[in-house]
């Protein structure tokens, strides 16, 4: 289909697609384009369906707005600006099939393309945050970048069995879209300036747990040819086919229905569908279906599909500080507080819970309790799971680096120091949109340049190495060497790796287990839990 495509255009901001004919416009010196449809709606009919790819059209489109977000709860805590510059969404649809192409020139370079999946679990967010506007990156690094909008929640992954052949794809329906889109770049980038042949795709928190998810995709194989899995906490898993049903059977309760019928369903009003779905206690997400998934993705082996896909992995140092502040006295608690809440969230017992919080305060003995806590829970909710899928790979074709971020904000008396998110607005310029966050320091702009080359690096090559670094060598088994990026980066050896040992007892976190379980113990010794 691409070979097609026309370039002759005398008007920079329009580019002829497989599909028709786009208008853009020019910002910042950058092409932008806005709100271009992939694939056809997923409402009425289509709800709970494979997606199908956008049709043609005649004539000229304007690509200057926005898609609508994928339906989804909007809640007021994302307006806060702590969390705004990531959580920020569209009015919401569930014809949602969009996505964004920002290139510094619609010309006959072929550019490395890098695809960002927002955040936000499987459940929430949208590819329209304006901290994650891939403007800047594109021109600074002469790179790509695509953004899109996918179904979420139970309207992307409400497994309905097998059944009935027209819904059997609904438990994966959301990755189907990002498959889809990924076609659509496969077709068309090439008219964008990008080389369809040079795609990465990155992601950060649920966005790493696409990404991985992905990795493991038999539709997906080929689409992409190197991958950045950031933050990712329950990335290893999908769902059993036995969850996935289950839950779908609670929503069904939920609606007053007898079963999960997807015929019945696609009858339910949005409004009625998503009270219900926020009603139904589970996470909607990719499940095994005997389709899209046999096994889990990285659960316990590297997907062999994606052998020869680079990979570079990692985390912020201190995670869950991100969550902490949800409520401050977690950050001002005494020794006692931390092995209790330990040991509930980690479903241990005493001793066990003790253990584990002299193994970690082994790494700084002028360590506060509430920092184990954030290094336990890191490692935990985290880490673990983020370093084990680099480990995995070990021996693979094409190598996979590994990473800590560890740059640390002034905000809220520095107490966060690298909090979950805290690397977006350096990879993507946004520091000044995402002021609540990182505030404003003379280390921004150098700390800025170091993410943007690191990750285009990446993107260009499949390895991240460039000047801005020391020499970054791939994750081994021997010392596991992760690049501490920082004002000063450095590369450490399996940072905090003894004491990470002490949880390998521990089964893997996965979504099935909500992070908000953490918060919510031991009640009695707090207040203004979220």
């Amino acid at each position: 289909m691409s070979s097609s495509l026309r370039m002759g255009s005398k008007d920079p901001t329009v580019v002829d697609t497989a599909h028709g004919r786009l208008r853009g416009s020019q910002v910042d010196g950058a092409l932008r384009f806005r709100g271009i449809r992939y694939g056809q709606s997923t409402a009425g009919a289509r709800r709970f369906r494979r997606p199908l790819p956008a049709p043609a059209w005649a004539g000229m489109l304007d690509a200057n707005s926005w898609g609508p977000s994928a339906p989804q709860p909007v809640l007021a805590a994302y307006s806060e600006p702590f969390y705004a510059w990531y959580s920020t969404i569209e009015p919401i649809s569930e014809d949602c099939l969009f996505l964004n192409v920002v290139t510094p020139a619609a010309d006959g370079r072929r550019r490395p393309v890098m695809v960002w999946l927002h955040g936000g679990g499987w459940r929430n967010f949208s590819a329209s945050a304006p901290g994650t506007d891939g403007t800047l990156l594109a021109m600074q690094e002469d790179v790509v970048v695509v953004s899109l909008n996918h179904r979420l929640g139970a309207l992307g992954f409400l497994a309905l069995g097998q059944d009935d052949d027209r819904f059997a794809d609904a438990g994966n329906a959301g990755l189907l879209d990002i498959v889809l889109a990924l076609q659509w770049v496969r077709d068309n980038i090439a008219v964008f300036g990008g080389d369809p042949q040079n795609v990465t795709i990155f992601g950060q928190s649920g966005g790493g747990a696409k990404v991985a998810a992905l990795m493991a995709m038999p539709a997906a194989a080929g689409l992409f040819h190197k991958a950045i899995v950031q933050s990712s906490s329950g990335g290893l898993r999908v769902a059993s086919y036995g969850e996935a049903t289950g839950l779908a059977q609670s929503l069904a309760d939920n609606l007053g229905l007898d079963h999960a019928d997807g015929p019945a369903l696609q009858n339910v009003p949005l409004d009625a569908l998503l009270i219900a779905i926020q009603k139904t206690p589970g996470y909607f997400r990719p499940s095994i279906d005997g389709r899209t998934f046999r096994t889990d993705p990285f659960f316990t082996s590297a997907p062999q599909i994606s052998n020869d896909v680079p990979l570079m992995a990692g985390c912020t140092n201190t995670e869950t500080t991100y969550y902490m502040r949800r409520n401050p006295e977690s950050f001002h608690l005494e020794l006692s507080d931390v092995e209790s809440r330990l040991a509930d969230f980690l479903q241990l017992d005493a001793a066990a819970a003790s253990r584990i919080v002299e193994a970690y305060r082994d790494l700084g003995m002028s360590a506060r309790p509430s920092d184990i806590l954030v290094a336990v829970t890191t490692d935990y909710l985290f880490k673990r799971n983020t370093y084990r899928m680099a480990a995995l790979r070990y021996g693979a074709a094409a190598p996979s680096f590994a990473y800590v971020f560890a740059w640390e904000t002034v905000v809220e008396n520095g107490q966060l120091r690298s909090p979950h998110t805290s690397e977006l607005p350096f990879i993507f310029a946004s520091a000044d949109t995402a002021r609540a966050l990182v505030g404003h320091t003379c280390d921004i702009e150098p700390m800025t340049k170091t993410m943007m080359a690191t990750w285009a690096h990446f993107a260009r090559s499949g390895n991240p190495n460039n000047p801005t670094l020391p020499t970054w060598r791939r994750f081994g088994e021997a010392d596991r060497p992760v690049m501490a990026l920082r004002p000063e980066s450095e590369l450490l050896a399996d940072p905090g790796g003894d004491a990470r040992a002490t949880l390998d007892g521990l089964a893997f976190y996965e979504y099935s287990r909500s992070r908000d379980d953490f918060w919510s113990v031991n009640p009695a010794r707090r207040s203004g839990a979220a």
